[in-house]
Order: C-alpha cells, then sequence, then structure tokens
C-alpha cells in the first residue's frame, strides 16, 4: 500500500515542505529511506521502526520504503522522524489517509514514542501556511513558536498517540488554534530598558559623537584607544541606540534564532535588537556559519543588530577577510553538496582595538613597542578589510572626573537616531533598504546631493588622501547621516567635512607611517 503525508524542514532560514512516500509491500523485511539524506535523516529509519514497536503499533515483515520527495537537494534536521511515522502507519491501516490531507507533520521522536523538539520551526510553519496547509503538528515546547504563525491551525504532541488521536478525532489538551494576528510590536522604550546608558560614559565626546551616526545611518564603527577609555562600555550601549524593529524584522530575526536553536523559553517574537559579541577565538565556522549541518553563526546571530569584536587584531586574518563579503552582501552563503544555505547578516560592526601591542600608543612615557611591532601590529588588517569601515574613532584617558554631560544620555540620542530613522524611511520608501549605510553606488548618486563647496572638498579629498572609490562612497554615506541627524536635505561642506575626520586610521598612523624612528 502507498500513502504520502507532509514534512518539512529548513534551508537557510527558509522553509521547505517535503512529501515523505511510503509504502509497504511484500519482500525481504527491511526499512529503507531514499531521498538525498544527511546523516542524522538515514537514522530515522531505526527510530522510528522502534518508536512504533513501544508505541503498540508492530511493523509487519515486509519491505518497507519511504522516499522524501523531491529527491534533488539535501534532507537535514531529525524532524522528518513524526511524518515518516504517520506515513507508515497509514500504509498500515491504523490511519486514515484522508485525515492527513493538508496538515504538515514536524517532531523527532524518541524510542518510547515521545515527541522531542527539533530547530527552525517557525520557519517551517510560516511555509505551510504559505502553501495552504490547514494544520500544522509539531513538538509541545515548539508549539509556542508555531503559534507566532496566524491563520493556521497547531496541534502540539507530547507522543506519537497524541498525534494519532487527534488525526482520529479524539480532541487532547495539545490542540491550539492561534489568533488570526500575533499582535503588534511592543513600545520602543520598553524594548530599550535592558541596555546601558551612554550617560555611564564619561567624556569620550568623540566616541559618542561617533556612535550616535553610526546607529542614525547602520554605519560600521572601528575604535581604536588605549585599555579602560570606554570602548566595550559604549559598543555595549550603541545597539539602545538604534530604531525599534518593525514586525517584519522581528519575525526575521526570529526565524534565525529558531533555526540557531535559541528560541527557547520565549512565548513572543524577539523585540530588542540583538547584541553579540563572540571572543576573538571563536572558530571561523561558529563566526560566519556553516558546520555539517548549516547553522547561522555569530554574524546571523547579529542580524539587525550590534555584532561588537573587541580585540579586533587577535582574529584570525582569515576570519577577517570572510567578513569583507558579508559587511557588503548583509548575508552569508554556507555551500554544502552543490546546495546554498542563505543566512541573512544585515549587521551593524562595532569593533575594537589597542593601538599598539601594549595598548598605550602614542603615551611614549607608557608605550614601549618600536615602529616595527605597532606596523607589524596594524599589518594584521588589510586595506580591504579596513576600507569597508564607515567611521574610525579614536580614545584616549580621559582627564573627566566623573562628571556626566548634557545631552549624551542614550534617550537623547535615541531621540534623534529616530527622527534621522523617519527621514530615511521617507527617502527610501521606494527602496528595498531604510538606512544610508546600506546604499549601493546608484543610490549614492541619486540620494547624495553635494552643495558646489562640498564638491569641490570631495574632489580635493579624493587626490590628497588617495581614496578608492568604495572609500569616496563610505564618506558620502556618512555624511548623508551627519546631514540626518540635522535635518538638512543637501550635504554641505561641514557634514562632508566631519565624515573624512572619521575615515580610518590614515590620520591616527599618519605620524609615524613614513618614519623609521621615534
Amino acid at each position: 500500500m502507498f500513502c504520502k503525508v507532509l514534512g518539512a524542514f529548513c534551508s537557510g532560514i527558509t522553509g521547505r515542505l517535503i512529501q515523505v512516500e511510503a509504502d509497504v509491500s511484500d519482500g525481504l523485511p527491511v526499512f529503507c529511506i531514499i531521498g538525498e539524506l544527511s546523516g542524522e535523516v538515514r537514522e530515522a529509519a531505526p527510530r522510528v521502526r522502534t518508536a512504533l514497536r513501544n508505541t503498540g503499533y508492530r511493523i509487519p515483515a515486509k519491505r518497507v520504503t519511504v522516499n522524501l520527495s523531491p529527491a534533488d537537494f539535501r534532507k537535514t534536521g531529525s524532524g522528518f522522524d513524526l511524518p515518516i511515522s504517520i506515513a507508515v502507519l497509514c500504509c498500515l491501516g491504523h490511519i486514515p489517509h484522508s485525515v492527513t490531507e493538508k496538515k504538515v507533520f514536524i517532531g523527532e521522536l524518541s524510542l518510547n514514542g515521545d515527541i522531542l523538539p527539533v530547530r527552525g520551526v517557525l520557519p517551517m510553519v510560516e511555509r505551510a501556511a504559505r502553501e495552504g496547509a490547514s494544520a500544522c503538528v509539531v513538538p509541545e515546547e515548539n508549539r509556542e513558536e508555531a503559534l507566532l504563525v496566524p491563520g493556521i491551525r497547531v496541534i502540539g504532541a507530547r507522543h506519537l498517540n497524541d498525534v494519532i488521536a487527534s488525526l482520529l478525532g479524539r480532541r487532547h489538551e495539545g490542540e491550539h488554534v492561534p489568533p488570526v494576528s500575533c499582535g503588534e510590536a511592543g513600545k520602543p522604550g520598553q524594548a530599550m530598558e535592558s541596555y546601558p546608558d551612554f550617560a555611564d560614559i564619561a567624556g569620550q565626546q568623540p566616541l559618542k559623537r561617533c556612535s550616535l551616526i553610526a546607529a542614525a545611518g547602520w554605519h560600521h564603527l572601528l575604535i581604536i584607544g588605549p585599555p579602560g577609555t570606554g570602548k566595550t562600555m559604549a559598543a555595549r550601549r550603541i545597539a539602545g541606540i538604534l530604531p525599534p524593529m518593525d514586525r517584519e524584522e522581528q519575525l526575521e530575526v526570529t526565524k534565525v534564532y529558531s533555526v540557531a536553536g535559541k528560541w527557547k523559553d520565549r512565548k513572543d517574537l524577539v523585540r530588542v535588537r540583538p547584541f553579540r559579541s563572540p571572543h576573538h577565538t571563536v572558530p571561523e565556522k561558529a563566526l560566519i556559519g556553516g558546520m555539517a549541518s548549516p547553522r547561522p553563526g555569530e554574524v546571523s546571530l547579529a542580524h539587525k543588530g550590534v555584532l561588537f569584536m573587541d580585540e579586533l587584531t587577535e582574529y584570525k586574518r582569515s576570519t577577517l577577510e570572510a567578513m569583507r563579503e558579508i559587511l557588503e552582501s548583509r548575508e552569508t552563503v554556507v555551500s554544502r553538496l552543490g546546495e546554498d544555505c542563505r543566512f541573512p547578516a544585515d549587521i551593524l560592526l562595532v569593533a575594537a582595538m589597542n593601538p599598539c601591542p601594549c595598548g598605550y600608543y602614542p603615551d611614549r612615557r607608557r608605550c614601549m613597542c618600536s615602529l616595527a611591532q605597532i606596523r607589524r601590529y596594524m599589518g594584521k588588517l588589510s586595506h580591504a578589510f579596513l576600507d569597508r569601515i564607515d567611521l574610525c574613532v579614536s580614545t584616549c584617558r580621559s582627564s573627566e572626573d566623573g562628571r556626566r554631560e548634557d545631552g549624551c544620555a542614550s534617550a537623547d540620542m535615541r531621540e534623534a537616531v529616530a527622527k534621522a530613522a523617519r527621514v530615511q524611511k521617507e527617502r527610501f520608501a521606494k527602496e528595498s533598504i531604510r538606512f544610508n549605510g546600506q546604499m549601493d553606488d546608484g543610490q549614492i548618486r541619486k540620494y547624495c546631493v553635494l552643495d558646489r563647496e562640498a564638491d569641490r572638498l570631495l574632489k580635493e579629498a579624493y587626490e590628497r588622501l588617495q581614496l578608492s572609490f568604495r572609500s569616496c562612497g563610505k564618506v558620502l554615506k556618512t555624511a548623508r547621516a551627519i546631514a540626518a541627524l540635522e535635518e538638512a536635505g543637501t550635504i554641505s561642506a561641514a557634514h562632508l567635512s566631519e565624515a573624512l575626520c572619521y575615515r580610518y586610521t590614515e590620520g591616527i598612523y599618519g605620524e609615524f607611517r613614513d618614519r623609521d624612528d621615534f
């Protein structure tokens, strides 16, 4: 007898529906699963066979063939156990095939029939709803996650017998019907309360100004300075002044955390912008994403939020070079056996580093590093990587006595960023971007309008500073953000001058770059 049911799995953060076809026929007793399978899917056969036996259903001594269709791409994950078991039970006549139509089954089975949670339920259920499925059967521990998708019936089950009871019309306590809508985004003020305040940082006005510009235009920021000058403190506060996420962004971030298996103990969408701070010893696959069964890395877990890379020069050179394309494309691609898994990585990169190996240059009373040591230290960062940084600011030991300065609290900065965000929302209403830092070359020419004096200044800076075309674009985007903070329609020479001051390390290290001694 032949029958088929629907299952699902994730490719990147995109759910895909799979037809699980089962056939029980005469022949040598064997349980065979085919269809371009990963290791965990191939292991489903003994799990399903043992779970069915311990649940009270015996598979006769016949040939059982299960096909996961279509067979032209690799299936990963452990969520195929439940649909395989339901398809086999339909073939054996224990469940009418009609009751499984337009239902999607997701879940891993233990050997006694318990249904265990799986990763990526949210994008799977979202795809099922989009393709017209009437219901989704998911593990009870994934039920809250599945309920975030409106307009589809969700059945949460703890045991295989619960699923069979529901299909046969015996309603059980795990069955739930979600509301038509999942509600609106929370209030911005509530979402930001968990972040520390910029008012805690005494002095460091250039750093605060750069943090404001970075948040207003989504510009990558590099902070260079001695230990204890507030680099990490500022980085941890930037996510708190970013504009609140809209529902589409919240859903996308939640899908990333669902696929990564980090949505546990949540009952709502991720409403606060992520902040991730991986250690410099993190493996490249953990940072970028990958492994045998592709999962999001730290850059994807920071999607729509801040990725803070402290001690930047301590990261492996190959890891930093891998970040270059991600900063431009805003996604990471993991290739496995001919299939590309794409994970979003629209991050605001904030990096911090010391100015030299000991950390105290240019204070020659404390810094004992030689010119060669400093050059070797800075050489760990390629020019191509630095060229993708929009803003660079140098910090120094503050002479402040701890007094807080007016206008530098996170609430004030958040209000200024919100005003700039509204301007950018109107400007890019017909575009696929939201911030100045995301503009491509065509959009830069369209929206970065210079007055006559600013145009003359840019031409002069291009020649004198030996800027690349990418650097010119970064300067224009930064100047556009500065103008947005001042609610100016045209970029003036003052806006452009400030943006030029933030161009990475030429100004900071220019004093010794051409010298052979101190």
